[in-house]
């Protein structure tokens, strides 16, 4: 990568209480680009394979069956071929502003103090960020052929038998491009005309002096970020344009039909009453077409009666998504791989190569799932979709070191907000208009980063005894030196908890505001454990999880009740269904207040003068000095979507509170001496 800048910048004085800085930066950023030629890349033809490209330069998203493309092959990447057509309008100019208003007379005057007691301060600034070489190399070591694999496995009846199963495997040194990508890996590209991400940085506020010592500011602080850099997956899981997810509900009905006539657990349709065909499952279980759909001899297989794909027709936590990847997998719609992860969907219908086959034997298109059946992995396009803003209150009050004291306190209440993406910086999905902004907690990713209201205060406060005061300062020197020098600082914070994400979940028999409430550390009666629940919501939500498709209650034992979580599908709501937004059944992010944190910390010395260029420190620290337990509070109870009682015990450890926080845990008590030269 290459980049330069060029700047101006400037101070004026228009007049004797108004002070202005100007500038303004010109940035240019050159795309990344190989000095080899060892990588692939992709475009969007690329990404969007056998789909093809729309007429608005997207993939042909949720259309299945519409393939104006072709299979994918990735090109050479190579050597000195820039990732991206080059940004060239990164214009960052700055504005400073200090004013010091006149004195007045009139109540606003008393307001402002004396003369030069009020000054009012204002900013502004673009900046402009620099990606790191792995935001590069990481996406194109991702592609299909930077590697080649040559691992050979000997028998071990013939090892010694046959000199040639010790010699390197016989491989193509010289690739030929294009290349087809692994069936598991992953696409991945950058949009061309992609921007360099920026932030608009603003801060405004007002300085009153208190005495000659003393200041108090009140100032707002905003930050607006811009072309955030974001993976969009186009291969996006799709169960409600190809009506999967409608017959999904039919293939719970007719389980429930087949138990209610004698017919035992089976989802096949059976011709009883109550039953339905199922022609999409059919093509992927058995290889038959939807004209023979009707026909009950063709349900066959044990696919029908497997235990585990009964119970993602589970009535109170269906999983459609699951069940098209034939995996437990997670029943959240969205995210990187939408539904399926690249683990199970390499064992569901669109990974298994026998059910693949069956479907395209059936007449099923390929891209029936997914944009690109040719990476079961993702297709990722790397662009600039992101958006965050922060907005602050800040309050701060500062004395300079005199008469012996130095203090400086401050308090601040703010928001942060960000575009909702995963954990590893995915776009959610691709079905809303435009990315949604959602305040920081509220959506997966960045969970704990944001602290609502944060107390700092910094005292350090040297004793006003020995040489040079009032008292003690007429002792002899043994005495004197003993007196004098004497220090003592506090240095505490105290800060609102985090946010912390429940997940996306039913509350049943509470509130939000209950649930705050009771959303704090709770030791048992041993003093070993310490959870963030009421162990009655977190036995009833064991309850609630531990389900069963073929149980008359719909439960694998007792059902749930009172207080506790439920999860987001249900009898009523199945996520994504008929086009309804992620969230739609639940709370998509249930964000609470964890418990506030504390700490305060303690230095006491002395300083002893040796000459008048040398002296000697001694003193304690005592970090931590209250000892308050500041645990890291939990969340993720949306997280559990196989919540049994078999693994009770696993589902009772993400309750439990297991880790601290804070410069020190627990309370540390620290001697020490200096020798100063």
């Amino acid at each position: 990568m290459r980049e330069f800048d060029l700047y101006v910048q400037d101070q004026w004085q228009p007049r004797s209480n108004l002070t202005l800085n100007l500038g303004l930066r010109y940035g240019r950023q050159s795309p990344f680009y190989p000095t080899n030629n060892a990588y692939t890349h992709a475009g969007m033809t690329e990404v969007c394979g056998i789909s093809g490209v729309s007429a608005n330069g997207t993939c042909n998203l949720f259309q299945p069956g519409v393939q104006t493309g072709q299979p994918t092959k990735l090109p050479q990447y190579t050597s000195g071929t820039l990732a991206y057509n080059t940004d060239t309008n990164n214009f960052a100019p700055t504005l400073g502003v200090v004013w010091v208003p006149e004195h007045r007379d009139d109540w606003l005057g008393k307001l402002m103090g004396r003369a030069g007691d009020f000054v009012l301060r204002a900013g502004y600034a673009r900046n402009y960020s620099r990606a790191g070489l792995s935001d590069f190399t990481t996406p194109f070591s991702n592609n299909t052929g930077l590697t080649q694999s040559l691992t050979r496995t000997p028998s071990t009846v013939f090892l010694f038998r046959d000199p040639g199963a010790l010699a390197p495997p016989s491989f193509d040194a010289t690739p030929s491009y294009p290349l087809a990508p692994s069936l598991t890996s992953s696409i991945n590209g950058f949009a061309a005309n992609i921007q360099v991400p920026s932030a608009d940085s603003v801060s405004v506020g007002v300085q009153r002096a208190l005495d000659r010592n003393t200041a108090i500011e009140v100032r707002y602080v905003g930050t607006w970020g811009h072309d955030i850099w974001l993976n969009q997956n186009y291969n996006e899981f799709d169960i409600f344009n190809n009506g999967f997810v409608d017959e999904f509900r039919k293939a719970q009905a007719n389980l429930q039909a087949n138990i209610a006539a004698g017919r035992g657990n089976t989802f096949a349709f059976t011709g009883v009453p109550g039953t339905s065909p199922l022609p999409i499952f059919l093509a992927y279980f058995n290889g038959v077409n939807s004209v023979s759909a009707g026909d009950p001899a063709k349900y066959t297989g044990s696919n029908w009666t497997n235990s585990t794909n009964l119970g993602f027709l589970a009535i109170r936590n269906p999983n459609p998504f699951a069940f098209a990847c034939l995996s437990a997998g997670t029943s959240n719609p969205v995210g990187s791989g939408a539904g399926c992860s690249a683990t199970t969907r390499q064992n569901g219908f669109i990974g298994n190569a026998t059910f693949r086959a069956n479907a395209a034997a059936a007449g099923l298109p390929a891209n029936f799932f997914i944009v690109n059946p040719d990476a079961l992995s993702g297709a990722f396009i790397t662009d600039g979709v992101g958006v965050s803003r922060y907005n602050a209150l800040q309050v701060e009050m500062r004395r300079r070191l005199a008469g012996g004291l130095q203090a400086q306190a401050s308090y601040t209440l703010g928001r942060q907000y960000g575009t909702v993406a995963d954990t590893n910086r995915n776009l959610l999905t691709l079905r809303a208009p435009s990315p949604a902004l959602r305040a920081t907690g509220d959506a997966g990713g960045a969970v704990g980063s944001d602290i609502t209201s944060t107390f700092k205060l910094n005292v350090v406060y040297d004793l006003p005894i020995g040489e040079g005061h009032r008292v003690g300062g007429d002792s002899n020197g043994f005495v004197s030196h003993l007196l004098s020098g004497w220090q003592v600082g506090v240095a505490s914070i105290i800060r609102s908890g985090e946010l912390i994400d429940l997940g996306n979940v039913r509350m049943v028999g509470m509130t939000k505001d209950d649930l705050q409430g009771m959303f704090q550390l709770r030791f048992d009666a041993v003093g070993n454990h310490v959870y963030m629940l009421p162990q009655e919501v977190i036995d009833q939500t064991i309850n609630a999880f531990n389900v069963n498709a073929t149980s008359p209650t719909g439960y694998a034992g007792a059902p749930p009740s009172g207080r506790y979580f439920a999860p987001a599908n249900g009898p009523d709501c199945i996520e994504l269904d008929s086009a309804q937004r992620y969230g739609a059944c639940a709370s998509q992010s249930l964000v609470v207040t964890g418990p506030m944190f504390g700490q305060t910390d303690l230095l006491f010395s002395k300083r002893t003068k040796v000459t008048s260029r040398t002296n000697v420190q001694v003193g304690v620290n005592v970090l931590n000095l209250f000892n308050q337990p500041n645990f890291i509070p939990v969340g993720q109870v949306g997280g559990n979507t196989s919540i049994s009682a078999a693994n009770a015990t696993n589902v009772l450890s993400n309750y439990e509170v297991t880790q601290l926080a804070g410069t020190n845990t627990s309370r540390l008590i620290e001697l020490f001496m200096r020798f100063n030269w």
